[in-house]
């Protein structure tokens, strides 16, 4: 029985190397090799294959058959991406939601093992995307490199795969792309034509096949038989002879019996991934899942077969609802292992499941979803919960299953009217299982599975609001799960274009504002934008949305030239141009429409009046400025709408300025008009009594600008610029009246200003405090 197995094994792998694998010595001669497997973990890969296995069982188990056999090869380098297993399918991260999970450097052998046996299908198919990444994750050099892409589905994110290879152009880097395809239909085939090399499988021995063709152009699986070696013990003691002990490919075939011998159970089989049989009169059958065999020196496992209790598992609601979440309890476990509970159907083999999660302790409970199998009635899938007790050497042993359960299928429908505008918001009835992930959303006539535009959760209420794509056409509404991917139901619908318009002046004024009369449907996120003549479709610069008024108010840019006003809206990507018209915008003329006067020198801290001419928009000001300041740079200022002449601070410091009309609104903001400012220190002294009591007032006469703010006080002797005691303004009379410390002491007095921070001081005077 033994030999026929192997010989069975040796068939197969012959057959899925023919002609095209190279040996490890002639990859090692080629130089360095780097390889990224990608492993598609949407939510679909939860569906069936014709054999009734799961797409996910059927992948996990080829990629980690072929990942067992590969060569500890010093040249190669295997890592591994995984897309959708992170995020939900309607989730507004799902199309970046790629990750590197292993870089490429060596064969970890055990880590790419453990990652895609844990990999749990949730999201998208950002296909696309995942491959930009990939082109990040390779060095530049003239080493060989492959990407083997497996995927279930055609791309869901809209992303170009036609031009995808162009981000390994950019960075010069060579790369052989492999695209195996798992169960796809004809128009999911036909989205990959041209990109790379495609096959298509439909069973495991067909996806192995397509593996071993992609990988073997730069890296042969070993095809020499590995030593296995079993030790089996019964509550720890070894247990030497009387089981039988086979070996069975996770890919099928004849099993392999080991001999016992001096307390071992020895053989040979080929590398891959395996479970193993332990039969044995007394005790009965057990099974050991997740057993890898590498090549070259000895695989040793450890397997205890004595009697375990078995662990109670029960579930509620007593009758799940497919695609909904059970809570599972168990009791009677191991205390401290750190195992785990999965869900699988009643006839896949033991180390198959579907949802899974880690468990600890002897009792406890988790939360576990119920598989949609085919998503139809007539699918009549038994299930039950598995607890699987994980052995040191990687193996698993299932020790408790729940009752076996037929998942109850309750049918989603949609209504909805049959035509809608183009852009418009529109409510949608459905029925269904309203499981929590489940959604409904619009997508164009055909799109692939996974897809989705606008959509709403099914728990957010009934009907649901949906926002229309912009672009006429026929689409369908579909109702979806993120646990699986898969429609649950379908309503036709057609997208008719709306009536849209603008009207507007054909000519303003740079910097003006503008009134804008907009007819549309005004849906939430349309808004009406001034752009240059011609820019991509999705510029805008200053906008206002419709939502907020008819008309609406925009501001203009300064510059002069040709314009467009558009009619726009958020709802698609770039955002959509649905009308335009022309608008020519013009400079001022001379100084009739910005000017500013003011006088030509003023004392540093003095408050000056400036008299302007301009529109007044909103966000006009006047503001002064360092001679030759960028543009857009302010200090004190006064808007327009605010007075004419308006009323500006100084600086303190001398030197050449500007005065600058200015508006808000652009960057940097513009200046429309501008003079020239100089500014002269100020004449500043006090005239004071050199002693004075403490408490007492002293006259203290003083000359300078007086202007507002502008006070004198007493300080200590030293004190930092900005500190103050008692005061006096300036604008309450000459001689000041100030009163004294309480505290004798040298102290200052001080002419100081609120108008700058901190409040600087412009003249002093020392003055002792006496008792």
């Amino acid at each position: 029985m033994g030999d026929v197995g192997r010989r069975r094994r040796s068939w197969a792998l012959a057959m899925l190397g023919a002609g095209v694998l190279l040996g490890a010595g002639t990859a090692a001669a080629q130089g360095t090799t780097y390889v990224q497997l990608i492993l598609d973990a949407s939510g679909s890969m939860y569906a069936k294959l014709s054999d009734g296995k799961t797409r996910i069982f059927t992948a996990k188990n080829v990629l980690n058959d072929f990942i067992s056999r590969l060569p500890d090869n010093p040249a190669l380098n295997v890592g591994l991406r995984i897309y959708g297993a992170n995020t939900t399918a309607a989730s507004p991260e799902s199309c970046t939601d790629s990750k590197l999970v292993l870089p490429m450097k060596g064969l970890a052998r055990k880590a790419l093992l453990d990652t895609v046996t844990a990999t749990k299908p949730s999201g998208a198919t950002p296909i696309a995307y995942s491959l930009q990444q990939a082109a990040l994750d390779f060095p530049q050099d003239s080493s060989r490199k492959l990407i083997v892409l497996v995927t279930d589905g055609q791309e869901s994110c809209r992303g170009d795969l036609k031009a995808v290879l162009d981000a390994f152009k950019k960075r010069g880097i060579e790369v052989d792309l492999r695209i195996i395809g798992i169960d796809l239909d004809a128009n999911a085939q036909r989205s990959f034509q041209g990109v790379g090399t495609f096959e298509n499988a439909r069973s495991s021995g067909e996806l192995a096949s397509a593996l071993g063709r992609a990988v073997g152009t730069v890296a042969q699986p070993s095809a020499a038989l590995a030593p296995v070696v079993v030790t089996l013990t019964s509550g720890g003691t070894p247990l030497p002879s009387g089981p039988q002990v086979s070996f069975t490919s996770a890919l099928g075939g004849a099993a392999t019996v080991l001999t016992s011998a001096g307390g071992q159970y020895t053989g040979s089989v080929l590398p891959g991934t395996y479970s193993a049989t332990v039969a044995s009169a007394t005790s009965g059958t057990q099974n050991f899942g997740g057993l890898s065999v590498a090549p070259g020196a000895p695989n040793r496992f450890s397997f205890e077969v004595g009697s375990v209790g078995a662990v109670k598992l029960t579930y509620t609601p007593a009758q799940p609802i497919a695609g909904a979440t059970i809570k599972v309890d168990f009791s009677g476990a191991p205390a401290g292992a750190r195992n785990w509970i999965g869900v699988a159907q009643k006839s896949d083999p033991d180390e198959a499941y579907l949802d899974w999660g880690y468990v600890s302790g002897s009792a406890g409970s988790i939360q576990l979803n119920v598989p949609e199998g085919q998503t139809v009635p007539e699918d009549q899938s038994v299930y039950e919960v598995r607890y699987h007790l994980a052995n040191p050497d990687g193996s698993s042993r299932v020790i408790g299953r729940s009752e076996p359960f037929t998942p109850k299928r309750i049918e989603a429908s949609l209504k909805a009217a049959s035509e809608v505008t183009a852009g418009s918001t529109f409510p949608v009835t459905w029925t269904g299982p309203n499981n929590q992930r489940d959604y409904v959303t619009i997508v164009p006539k055909g799109a692939a599975e996974g897809a989705y535009l606008d959509y709403k959760y099914t728990q957010s209420g009934n009907p649901l609001t949906l926002t229309a794509p912009t672009a006429e056409g026929d689409y369908e509404l579909r109702y979806a799960s993120d646990n699986s991917g898969r429609t649950l139901a379908s309503l036709p619908i057609h997208l008719k274009l709306g009536t849209y318009s603008l009207q507007a002046p054909a000519s303003a004024l740079g910097g003006s504002d503008l009134q804008v009369k907009w007819t549309g449907p005004g849906n939430n996120g349309d808004y009406v934008t001034v752009v240059k003549k011609g820019a991509a479709v999705g510029t805008y610069t200053t906008y206002f949305y419709t939502r907020d008024g008819n008309p609406g108010k925009l501001k203009l840019p300064t510059e002069p030239g040709e314009y467009e006003l558009r009619y726009s809206t958020e709802a698609g990507s770039p955002n959509p141009t649905l009308a335009s018209v022309p608008l020519t915008i013009t400079a001022p003329s001379g100084n009739s429409a910005y000017s500013l006067q003011a006088p030509a020198t003023a004392t540093a801290g003095a408050e000056i009046s400036v008299k302007w001419t301009g529109p007044n928009n909103s966000g006009d000001y006047v503001t002064v400025v360092k001679a030759g300041a960028p543009v857009g740079t302010y200090t004190a200022y006064f808007y327009t709408r605010d007075a004419n002449p308006g009323k500006l601070k100084l600086p303190f410091e001398a030197g050449n300025y500007e005065l600058r009309y200015s508006t808000e609104g652009q960057s940097p903001n513009p200046t429309l008009a501008s003079v020239p400012l100089k500014i002269t220190l100020a004449s500043y002294s006090m005239t004071a009594p050199r002693q004075a009591k403490v408490g007492s007032t002293v006259p203290i006469r003083w000359s300078g600008p007086n202007n507002p703010g502008d006070y004198i006080t007493v300080v200590k002797k030293g004190a930092a610029v900005g500190t103050y005691t008692s005061y006096v303004y300036t604008r309450d009379g000459n001689p000041g009246q100030l009163r004294m410390p309480d505290e004798p002491g040298e102290y200052e007095l001080r002419y100081s200003t609120e108008a700058a921070s901190p409040n600087p001081t412009l003249y002093s005077l020392p003055i002792t405090v006496t008792k």
